[in-house]
Formats: structure tokens, sequence, C-alpha cells
């Protein structure tokens, strides 16, 4: 058997589902004649052994077996903070020097004054006697004054070199601290493949591996400039796998999920024979919020390259970019498109005195549009965020575009009056609201204006609509009724309904 082969096998391709990823490792490797163990690069401990594949192409070579084990090893880190600490007690030993040399020159210092202080006793006494004059004292003076300040710049000197022995020390420190937090044991996904080769050739090797802790998720970028979506649709990539992987090919596979922020829905509006006393009383149930809007920014990204692979799509990055294994989301641009859209106002005033922007949009590019959030852009403006739910190619979506203040809605009572009865006859109870609607944008608007009218769980209750102005356009059994309006800029209109609620005088109505 020949000796033992190793295979520098980098990263070459990345392939990102939504929970993980498949990493192809390519490189080239030496082989003499006969039967050889060809040892690969360690792979990450997020690595899973039962999806390693190994790929050998050469002249007369064959793949015999490969095999990929989890192991166990100490970490290589550990020779790295030995050195650290011998660098760390080396600066320490610098600074103590330091300060050593410090501590001297104020010795030496505290000397020359002491001395300074005896000459300059004998020297007065000296002058007094006449045995020195005024030349001989300057003189001295001068020598006190220079020996003084020598050392005092000898002492600036050595504090400036402590600081930068100290700033030295500090990251020293920093570094064997980092150093000693990695240190340990490692696990990693040891493979080994047996290639046989009839004669010494150069073969080439691919390798291909499945890791957990990565996924990507799609951000979109919508923005809405009259009636055209112009939509970008972007990924976000974070992994945790253990190992950095440099700018190649990458390709992102498709997957499932979805978040939905839903418009105020009227419900029907239910009344009934009130319970006795101490009873539960019905209720009335309310709508849920409004959905917020969506749209996009100025941006001139590459297309990603799409592909079909069973029910999924894949695309494969236009430009790619390096995704280090820090966990932090990296953005790359799958594509951008335009989108026409259908673009109208919706209104529930019983609910919500607004009038929410809404278009209906087509997709018409030829991507799977999955779940997630998207930023919206009115008008260059940017005006909110919301989130998409999977949107097929070529399948109709709404999209909310938030609050129009340049449509005004106001919903009054009108009337509510209640007729008399006479003993064992009937009430009836006269109700009426007017809801004005207006329209302050320099262009013509479609609103659509939902309101409802009770619907009665009791036999013995009677609700009738009376009055409708102008006719809706849509009326349900649960209650609902639907005016479509086109106003033009400036314009109003006024919506009238009555309904009447007939019921037994002795009979208690909840909910109303």
């Amino acid at each position: 058997m020949a000796e033992n082969a190793s295979v520098d096998a980098s990263i070459v391709g990345v392939t990102v589902f939504r929970d993980g990823a498949r990493i192809t490792r390519a490189g080239q490797v030496s082989l003499l004649a006969g039967l050889a163990p060809v040892l690969m690069p360690h792979l990450p401990v997020s690595a899973d052994p039962e999806s390693v594949r190994v790929a050998v192409r050469g002249n007369d070579v064959a793949l015999l077996e490969v095999e990929a084990n989890l192991r166990h090893g100490v970490d290589p880190v550990r020779d790295e903070t030995a050195r650290l600490r011998s660098e760390v007690e080396r600066l320490r030993d610098a600074v103590q020097a330091l300060d050593d040399e410090d501590a001297a020159e104020q010795v030496r210092m505290g000397f020359a004054r002491d001395l300074s202080e005896a000459a300059a006793t004998a020297m007065a006494r000296a002058v007094s006697f006449g045995r020195a004059g005024h030349e001989d004292l300057a003189q001295m003076a001068g020598f006190l004054s220079a020996s003084t300040a020598e050392a005092l710049r000898r002492r600036r000197e050595i504090t400036a070199r402590r600081r930068a022995g100290q700033r030295e020390l500090d990251a020293a420190e920093q570094r064997l601290a980092d150093a000693e937090s990695r240190t340990g044991e490692v696990r990693f996904v040891e493979v080994a493949a047996s290639v046989e080769a009839a004669t010494e050739t150069v073969a080439e090797i691919e390798l291909s591996y499945h890791v957990q802790a990565t996924s990507w998720q799609p951000l979109y970028d919508l923005g809405l400039t009259g009636g055209q979506l112009t939509a970008s649709y972007l990924a976000e990539i974070t992994q945790r796998t253990g190992e950095d992987w440099p700018a190649v090919r990458l390709v992102l596979s498709t997957a499932r999920r979805g978040q939905h922020q839903a418009l105020p829905e009227l419900h029907p509006w239910y009344i009934s024979r009130r319970a006795p006393a101490g009873g539960p009383e019905g209720t009335m149930l309310t709508g849920r919020p409004l959905r917020a809007a969506a749209a996009m920014a100025e941006a001139p990204p590459m297309t990603a390259e799409v592909a079909e692979s069973g029910a999924n799509q894949i695309y494969e990055v236009a430009r790619p970019i390096a995704v280090p294994a820090d966990g932090n989301p990296h953005k790359t641009t799958i594509a951008r498109f335009d989108l026409d859209a259908d673009v109208d106002h919706i209104a529930v005033p019983v609910l919500v005195a607004e009038a929410y922007l809404r278009a209906t949009v087509t997709n018409s590019s030829p991507l799977l549009l999955l779940p997630g959030r998207a930023r919206v852009f009115r008008d260059g403006q940017y005006t909110g965020e919301t989130s998409l739910e999977t949107i097929a190619p070529g399948e109709e979506f709404e999209l909310q575009l938030g609050v129009d203040d340049q449509i005004r809605i106001e919903r009054k009572l009108h009337r509510r009056a209640t007729s008399k009865a006479v003993v064992g006859g009937s009430r009836t109870v006269d109700i009426g609201y007017e809801t004005t609607v207006e329209n302050h944008r320099p262009v013509t608007a479609r609103i659509s204006v939902h309101d409802h009218i009770p619907v009665s769980t009791d036999g013995d209750i009677k609700v009738r609509l009376r009055e409708a102005t102008p006719s809706p356009a849509n009326q349900t059994d649960l209650g609902e009724l639907t005016w479509e309006l086109t106003l033009e800029a400036g314009k109003s209109a006024v919506i009238r309904h009555r309904f009447t609620v007939e019921h037994p005088a002795r009979v208690n109505v909840a909910g109303l």
C-alpha cells in the first residue's frame, strides 16, 4: 500500500437551504501507483458524517471506499496560548524594569536634593567668612540646576517608554485571554478515502457534505410609484458552522414559512335575547387590526439565475459574497423586477376612521416569493414594514401600503329611535348611520367602504335594512355591506344606511 496522501481541498461552492447547507470542496492530490488512503481537510463538527460524498477524477484511478468519523483532538490554540503567555511575561518584566529605572532616578534626585541643601549651607558660610565669592555661588547653583533638569528629562523619557510598554502589555494580555477562552478539546469530522492508481498520477478530488447551523431568510424592498411596483428580492444568510465561507459560487434553495398582518375585517354583528340577570350576556365581535404596508428603494443589483429543483426553485447568486461563521446576517441580492399594480383604497369606518391604500399585484416574475419581511416605500418615501406570504409565479396578491391621510372618512350615528310598545306587543329600534368620504388626492381615487348591520340569532328578533344610499355593491347574509366609490380629485360622497330591529317588548336585546 502506498503512503498516505493529503489533499488541500478548498471550498468552491455553497448551496444554502432554509435549514442547512451543502458545502462543496475541490482540490488535487498526487498519487503513487497502488492503493493509498487520501486524507481530506478536517470538517467542522456541524458536518453530517452520513452526508459526506467524495468523487475522484483522473487517469487510471478508482475510488474504493470513503470513511467519515467524528474525532476528538487537542486544540492547536494551546501552542499559541503558551507563546502568548511567554510574551505577556516578557512585557511584564519590561514594564517592571522601567518602574525600577524610574525609582532609581527618584533616589538619585533625592540624593542630589539633600546634597544641594548641605552645599548651599556650606557655601553661604564660606561667602560670609570671605573664603568664597559670588561667582563660586553662581557656578554651584548652575551645576545643581543642570543636574536636576537632566534627571527630570530622564524620568519623562522613562514615563513615555512605560506608557508604550503598558499598551503592549494590555494588548498581549487581551490576546492571551481570548486564546485561553478558546483552548480545550475540539471535535471535528475526519474524512479518508481509499484510492487506487494504476500509475503515478495527479487526480482531482471533489468533496461535498451537509452542515447545520445555517439558513437564509428572504427580505424584500417594495417601492410603489404610480401603478408600478418595483421589487428587490434579497436574501439574508446566517451561519455558525465553524468554518468561514469565501466568496464562491453561492446557490440558494427555497423552502417555506410565513407571517401575515391582516386588514380589519368585519365580523357578523350578532344580537340575541338578553340572558336573565346574573347570566352571561351576548357580545359583539371586533375586527382584527389592519395590515401595515410595504415598498422599495433605489438600487442597481444583479439578478440571480433561476432553476427548478423538484418542487423548489434554486437561485444562483450573480455576485457571491463571503459569509463568515459569525452568526450575523449577510445580505445578497437575488433579483430586482417590476410588477404592474392595481391601486385602490379600503375603509372600514366602523372600526377605523382611516382609509388604507391597497395594491393588487400579479407576480409576473419567474420567481417563487417566500414568506418574509418587506420594507415599503411609496414615491421614494419609506412608509413602514409588512410581511409577504408565499407567492407563486403568476399568483395574484394584495399589498397593504398603509394609511392614506388624503382620504378622509367620518362615520356618525344619524338616527336612533325606539318605538313605544303596548303590553304584549313588539318594540322597534330604528338606527341610521351617515358616512362621509372625501378625496383630497390630486387624482381620482377608488375607495371600497365596508360597514355592517346586525345579524339576529333569535327567531323573535327581526333585523331589516330599510335604507342604503347609494345602493351597496354587495350585501352578505352575515350583514356586511360594501360600497365601491370612485371620487375625482377634491370630491366627496355621503353614504347613508338605516336598519330596524323589531322584537317582543318583554325581550331585552343584547349586543345592540
